[in-house]
């Protein structure tokens, strides 16, 4: 087995995804007319190139066992990969900067381009995690995901298990939130 295999941390950095006008536009729910040409349109081909630029996608996981103190629904000692999921802060601070400055169009679909990526960011690391864990023998479970599955302590859990602080530039603020807010947090039962 290769040291790649037998490790339980990984890192990875991604180039920001293709951002199709079609699925952003539409995420606004804004009628057609509008999203295919007119203002909207001419405002997203205005920002697209600054989006793409503004996403740092990175994500931190770990393989490691629940620890003693878990809430369910994840028993202590369950074995899990966790994860950290973000696009960093520049795509979310642009958007407030045009909200602040009265440029609300740009501002939301930048906002909307933020959650796409983040979302396409998910489902690629997901499936990473699933090859990983095949090439180390395992199948990954079911997921849960923060906030709506995890109590905060387990969120805190993975944090410090993958390390996301030094490694991705992810906190946990005091009222126990990811920032950037453009992130998310994991964790796949190995079964």
């Amino acid at each position: 087995m290769s040291y790649y295999l037998r490790s339980r941390r990984f890192i990875f950095n991604d180039e920001c995804p293709h951002i199709d006008p079609g699925e952003i536009l539409s995420g606004l729910g804004l009628p057609k007319e509008l999203t295919e040409k007119g203002k909207v349109r001419k405002a997203f081909d205005s920002v697209k190139k600054e989006a793409a630029e503004l996403v740092h996608m990175a994500a931190a996981a770990a393989y490691f066992k629940m620890p003693d103190n878990s809430i369910p629904p994840i028993p202590t000692g369950t074995e899990v990969v966790g994860a950290i999921i973000t696009i960093g802060a520049d795509i979310s601070t642009k958007s407030v900067e045009y909200f602040a400055g009265g440029k609300y169009t740009k501002g939301m679909i930048l906002n909307e381009i933020a959650d796409h990526c983040l979302s396409v960011y998910e489902k690629m690391i997901i499936e990473r995690l699933e090859v990983l864990s095949e090439r180390k023998g395992v199948i990954l479970g079911r997921m849960y995901e923060s906030p709506e599955e995890m109590p905060v302590s387990e969120l805190k859990y993975v944090w410090e298990a993958v390390g996301a602080g030094e490694s991705i530039g992810v906190n946990i603020t005091r009222d126990s939130t990811l920032f950037p807010t453009k992130s998310s947090c994991l964790i796949m039962k190995i079964k």
